[in-house]
């Protein structure tokens, strides 16, 4: 008997240096876990760092970030994020792997560039920004088009846009955005980012591609 509690003492104490081990690592397992949903798709990226606040707090914040194109479009760097912060509760988390629409009570992202990349068959590797926020439908007009998610407090920068024409270089542009710390307050649809996407647009001066960026959003 003496034999099986030390056992079973010696097991107990592995599991709990196992847990923390567990713990400590967390983040570094994360990083592991994202980067791999992005090469199953066919994708790969790049977290400089990433730092988890659970158990402690629901916060997740991240550094040097870099998701890249698809090979069909060309594979190079599509988005560049220097600065990520969320605050949520963590079954909000699942409900974006449930693909449900989650809470975000607040997100800071800091954009350092975004790579719109065309394509020689004209096929982008965003359809444009509104499409990839809100969900469109014939029930509801583009402005009110309910976003995937909802936020209450947002604080956004971008830095950089780039535009690669993979058919015709000389089409390629690079725009100055220089936004910085740009603040919306409860964003639940489309609508809500108008003020920011207008932001976006004065900065923008070619027409044909604030259409590429923007679809039928300035044409409502």
């Amino acid at each position: 008997m003496r034999f099986l509690f030390r056992w079973a003492f010696r097991l107990l104490i592995l599991f709990i240096v196992l847990g923390i081990g567990l713990f400590l690592a967390r983040d570094n397992l994360a990083k592991w876990w994202i980067v791999s949903e992005f090469r199953e798709n066919g994708m790969d990226a790049k977290i400089g760092q990433l730092e988890i606040g659970f158990p402690l707090n629901s916060t997740v914040a991240a550094a040097d970030v870099t998701i890249f194109n698809l090979p069909e479009y060309g594979g190079s760097p599509m988005l560049r994020i220097d600065d990520l912060f969320i605050d949520c509760d963590f079954s909000e988390l699942m409900n974006v792997r449930r693909k449900l629409r989650p809470h975000f009570r607040q997100v800071r992202i800091g954009i350092t560039e975004f790579n719109l990349v065309e394509t020689k068959g004209g096929e982008r590797n965003l359809i444009s920004l509104p499409d990839a926020v809100a969900q469109s439908s014939a029930q509801h007009a583009l402005g009110e088009s309910p976003l995937y998610f909802t936020i209450g407090n947002l604080n956004f920068s971008w830095e950089r846009l780039k535009f690669t024409n993979l058919a015709d270089a000389g089409q390629s542009r690079d725009v100055n955005l220089n936004i910085e710390g740009y603040t919306v307050q409860e964003v639940e649809k489309l609508s809500d980012l108008r003020p920011l996407f207008d932001k976006v647009a004065t900065k923008v001066t070619w027409k044909v591609l604030l259409d590429k960026l923007f679809g039928r959003l300035f044409g409502d």
